[in-house]
């Protein structure tokens, strides 16, 4: 093997993952534009591969099928989420910073547009897809609620908040937070709160969970 060989050979791998990553990515970005406004049934998969600039040789050697496309959809937007919400739960900020932050870029992100017409569509389909709801949860709500029970338990550990199971404090916080408005927004239809509001919802919840929690 002439020298050198296996450092260009790693780089030439490493530009190839980052090619593929670009266009899975336009891949993704355009199915979710198309889905939003059509919906599962009326997307069609050539507009999808002619709006993300790839051959459709490209695009079915990634998704298969439409269904896959679907699910990989929903999927790596449950995750994104899920990411930026771990991303503000800092262990050195006090609860009612740490939660403040969190709250409300939950409810933003929940209460979208893209999220609630994702929602409307996965429910239309989910006997198609059996499985998504469960998958959902496991990459995006699991995520969410994992990292918020870390939060928890890393706060009882440093004493700002007293003993607790952190796995039931995770839901009840969730539950105050969001589980009215996002009830409103899915069933009733109504817009989404505007900052103002949100922060509002996430203050009476954090005074709430605090009140029973805070030593």
């Amino acid at each position: 093997m002439p020298p050198g060989s296996t450092a260009v050979s790693e780089a030439a791998r490493t530009k190839s993952e980052i090619r593929t990553e670009r266009v899975t990515n336009r891949l993704l970005d355009a199915a979710s534009k198309f889905f939003m406004e059509r919906g599962f049934e009326a997307t069609s998969m050539g507009e999808i591969a002619r709006y993300a600039r790839a051959s459709k040789e490209t695009f079915y050697r990634h998704f298969p099928k439409k269904e896959d496309l679907f699910i990989a959809v929903v999927i790596r937007g449950a995750k994104m989420v899920a990411a930026e919400l771990s991303a503000v739960l800092l262990s050195h900020e006090r609860p009612e910073k740490a939660l403040a932050a969190f709250g409300e870029l939950f409810l933003d992100r929940v209460l979208s547009v893209d999220s609630i017409a994702f929602h409307r569509i996965v429910t239309m389909e989910r006997e198609r897809f059996p499985e998504l709801m469960q998958t959902m949860k496991a990459d995006g709500r699991g995520r969410v609620h994992g990292s918020l029970i870390r939060y928890l338990d890393e706060q009882v550990a440093s004493g700002r908040l007293r003993k607790m199971d952190t796995t039931v404090g995770a839901r009840q916080f969730l539950d105050l937070v969001a589980a009215e408005m996002i009830m409103t927004a899915t069933r009733c239809g109504r817009p989404k709160p505007n900052k103002a509001q949100i922060r509002q919802r996430v203050k009476e919840a954090i005074d709430c969970f605090l009140h029973g929690y805070q030593v």
